[in-house]
């Protein structure tokens, strides 16, 4: 069992923001880590970083292209390393040495939870062979005759005969699990929550201070969960479960 090997942003309450020298705070700069999803035998990525879209707005999200681990960074990716770092990087921006270091230390990590290579055989390297060169003759001499030995006592053949372990037998019609008919769940206890309407990237929601969850805008009312929503970089992270649901 093997995992995805595709580059992922890790959520919005990790991004690292590029400083120049007048202290001025830039752009946000993303961290990068190894999707930990599972992989079907034979296949590279997980069904869900299997669909990416080009250009898509949230770098946290799985639809977002930052390539492979130990690849080429995608032109869509604003991760550490990526080129639209190295540009900002080229126009004065810098990060702080603290945010460095994260950075770095992410990047070491992935690379470190990827599967080691498979070591490739390679051909046997084949010596020249010298040419034959005939060399002179030596003499004939005359060597002892060698002493014959006497037969001795014929040795005893001993048979060994192998003993096979008796098969144990699983007990096929033993019950694995027993069924039994539980007493339904009813939920009769609501919680009020006050929201207070948002608005973010151009678009209305409803949002709850408590827990930073938003909600959509029906004609009735509060709509279905949409997201967290992330004051600092002021996006609405749409990968993030919605914890009632549990």
């Amino acid at each position: 069992m093997s995992t995805c090997i595709s580059r992922r942003a890790q959520a919005d309450r990790t991004t690292i923001r590029l400083t120049n020298e007048k202290g001025e705070t830039g752009k946000h700069i993303w961290i990068e880590f190894k999707c930990p999803n599972v992989v079907l035998d034979g296949a590279t990525v997980c069904t869900a970083c299997s669909y990416k879209l080009p250009k898509f707005k949230y770098q946290s999200n799985q639809k977002c292209d930052h390539g492979l681990v130990g690849g080429p960074y995608s032109p869509d990716s604003k991760l550490y390393g990526s080129p639209y770092y190295m540009k900002e990087l080229k126009a004065g921006w810098r990060l702080t040495e603290e945010d460095e270091l994260r950075a770095k230390a992410a990047v070491d990590k992935a690379y470190s939870s990827m599967p080691p290579r498979k070591k490739t055989v390679q051909d046997p390297v084949v010596a020249p062979v010298a040419p034959l060169v005939a060399s002179p003759v030596s003499p004939l001499v005359a060597l002892p005759p060698k002493p014959i030995k006497k037969p001795g006592r014929p040795r005893k053949k001993t048979e060994v005969i192998l003993k096979s372990p008796t098969p144990v037998l699983e007990n096929c019609l033993e019950p694995k699990f027993i069924e039994t008919i539980a007493v339904p769940i009813s939920i009769s206890d609501f919680v009020v929550v006050k929201v207070k309407k948002l608005e973010c990237q151009g678009i209305q929601y409803y949002y709850d201070e408590g827990s930073g969850k938003l909600y959509g805008i029906a004609s009735d009312g509060v709509g279905p969960y949409k997201g967290r929503f992330d004051k600092e970089s002021e996006t609405v992270d749409t990968t993030f479960p919605d914890s009632d649901c549990e």
